[in-house]
């Protein structure tokens, strides 16, 4: 009995092994179908350095910022009807610090802000193939296409108007999306997967914008976007993947007059996951920026573990 639990909950570890980064995408791994039944926590280190203002994903060509986050999410799957259901929670502490340049020449150096940036809720539901599975049947399901329904609400993390650097948005960010996962091999050894995930956000007002936004009412156009991976089992407990996201909307306005800064990037990187234990399982990404309009840069390195539990049946 324990040699058939043990391989039912490192199956579990292996398909949950990346959860969440706001800007920087879920990463692989993320939109497979899983067991019901299992709860767990995703911790993760991600840097970044880019010219992307962290309060609103907003960029000013110019400007170098270095950001630090550590965001977990906690996650349960369970069965909604016949339906595979997870919901999520994440929480984002975090520091940033850097140059700001703004659209008026004007240079802020030495910066340095530390607190939350914005974390989220989520549910997600399936669509097309994704049946509300015990552990046993799981480990017994053959691979097959699959799509969710995924709402996820990004609340704000720290706000100051005062301050030039800000972590948090000062605004709810409302996401849309339909992840989908393409198994290329019915290998449950060696299994390939395409996984591909597009998504709308929209955003509500900011009516207290910072001091670097001179105005008073910020909103942002919706963000359209769509996140894809490939990866492959190299070994039973060591995968590697390629990742690619485009993303293409997102200017602002700032008391109704448009700021021209729209977001029109396509970013790509390499991925590598193990399992390191039957319940605990560590990823790790590079992400660049391949091309973007108007000087839009950037670079993420990014650690993430997965901790799972899963109440096995007894035999």
């Amino acid at each position: 009995m324990f040699k058939t639990r043990h391989i039912l909950v490192y199956t579990i570890g292996l398909l949950l092994i990346s959860i969440v980064a706001h800007s920087q995408g879920d990463g692989p791994r993320s939109y497979l179908l899983g067991p019901k039944g299992v709860i767990g926590a995703n911790p993760k280190y991600l840097n970044l350095n880019q010219n992307l203002v962290p309060a609103g994903n907003i960029y000013l060509t110019d400007s170098d910022i270095n950001v630090n986050v550590f965001p977990t999410t906690l996650f349960y799957n369970f069965g909604l009807g016949e339906r595979f259901a997870q919901v999520q929670f994440m929480f984002n502490p975090a520091n940033a610090s850097g140059t700001i340049v703004t659209d008026q020449d004007e240079t802020y150096t030495g910066l340095n802000n530390s607190g939350f940036s914005d974390g989220f809720m989520a549910f997600k539901v399936g669509l097309i193939g994704t049946p509300a599975l015990s552990i046993k049947e799981f480990a017994q399901h053959t691979p097959a296409y699959s799509m969710f329904g995924y709402l996820r609400v990004w609340y704000s993390g720290s706000y100051d108007a005062s301050k030039l650097l800000n972590l948090g948005t000062n605004r709810f960010t409302i996401e849309f999306g339909t992840p989908m996962s393409f198994p290329l091999s019915k290998n449950s050894k060696r299994p390939i997967w395409i996984e591909s995930y597009p998504y709308i956000q929209l955003y509500t007002k900011n009516t207290d914008p910072s001091i670097i936004v001179q105005g008073n009412e910020a909103i942002q156009n919706p963000l359209f976007g769509i996140e894809n991976h490939l990866t492959h089992n190299l070994t039973k407990k060591f995968w590697a993947a390629i990742d690619l996201r485009y993303a293409i909307g997102g200017e602002s306005e700032i008391d109704g007059q448009a700021q021209d800064n729209k977001i029109n990037v396509l970013g790509g990187g390499i991925s590598a996951g193990y399992q390191i234990l039957p319940f605990l399982g560590a990823t790790s990404s590079y992400g660049i920026v391949l091309a973007g309009d108007n000087g839009l840069d950037g670079n993420m390195f990014r650690l993430g573990l997965v901790f799972v539990y899963a109440k096995t049946e007894k035999n």
